[in-house]
């Protein structure tokens, strides 16, 4: 994906992201981890990814990075 492409996605995207981070954390130190690291996750993959399904794989990353905090598999301190 180009980058002007995926920097419009990031950002058209960007409250869906910060409301599912806050809905399933329950928690701001934990929802803003979530947005920062499933960003992070998409500017390393940037790729890899498409415009057809970017929407769906943030939603899978941000749940992924979400499930592997509540398994401590994932450390939230920076």
């Amino acid at each position: 994906m180009k980058n002007e492409i995926f920097f419009q996605n990031l950002s058209q995207n960007r409250s869906l992201i910060q409301e599912l981070a806050t809905e399933l954390s329950n928690d701001f130190v934990i929802a803003r981890f979530l947005y920062r690291e499933t960003t992070h996750q998409a500017m390393m993959n940037k790729a890899f990814l498409n415009e057809e399904t970017f929407k769906e794989w943030l939603i899978t990353t941000v749940k992924r990075i979400y499930y592997k905090i509540s398994q401590n598999e994932y450390s939230t301190k920076n």
